[in-house]
């Protein structure tokens, strides 16, 4: 990965003063990397094509691959997967976070039928984790083991990523940046504040 445009792009989001505009362009440039860097975990299918002298083989994802953004936030990243893998499913989860007991509720979710085999959960900001690991739970109700859960965000605080590592495999957590805690809003800190507001500009 390219760790120097990472940490640009990843300063830029971190900044408060940081307009709507160009909140879009890291963020939509930052996902870009974080999204390649996702997809090299996969287990992917090798497939060997014929070229016009010869033949070449390389990975392929395709029907193999969901990615579920986490409902607002986490639909900023999915660009990303539509320009890396053509043909990608992407499902979807609406839950959200209590402000006041910092808990998540479902509220919808929509997923590929057939399921492909490996999924991404996609969610800029990991801080306690009861979101993404909620989103664990339903995938794994209809059949996904942790094994082929993936997920890919932004930032993460250390606690939120202990939590959801001992959900899915630690080496299947994509992010940018680790921060050591949360205040007692259970935002991540220094964090960046709230990413689907600073992204869609509300």
């Amino acid at each position: 990965m390219d760790r120097l445009s990472l940490r640009r792009y990843l300063h830029i989001l971190r900044d408060a003063t940081t307009d709507t505009q160009t909140f879009r362009w890291a963020s939509d440039n930052l996902s870009r990397l974080l999204c390649g860097e996702a997809l090299a975990k996969l287990h992917h299918i090798e497939e060997t094509v014929e070229t016009p002298v010869g033949q070449s083989t390389g990975p392929r994802f395709g029907n193999n691959l969901m990615v579920v953004p986490v409902y607002r936030a986490g639909q900023s990243l999915v660009q990303a997967f539509f320009e890396a893998v053509p043909g990608v499913s992407i499902g979807s989860v609406l839950i959200q976070r209590d402000e006041e007991t910092a808990q998540p509720k479902l509220f919808y979710r929509k997923l590929a039928n057939p399921l492909p085999k490996h999924v991404i959960i996609v969610d800029p900001m990991l801080a306690t984790a009861g979101t993404a690991c909620m989103a664990v739970d339903i995938l794994m109700e209809q059949g996904y083991e942790p094994d082929h859960i993936y997920f890919m965000g932004v930032i993460a605080a250390q606690a939120g990523f202990d939590r959801l590592a001992g959900k899915i495999p630690a080496e299947h957590i994509t992010l940018a940046a680790i921060d050591p805690e949360l205040n007692d809003r259970k935002y991540i800190v220094p964090g960046l504040g709230d990413y689907g507001d600073r992204y869609f500009g509300t």
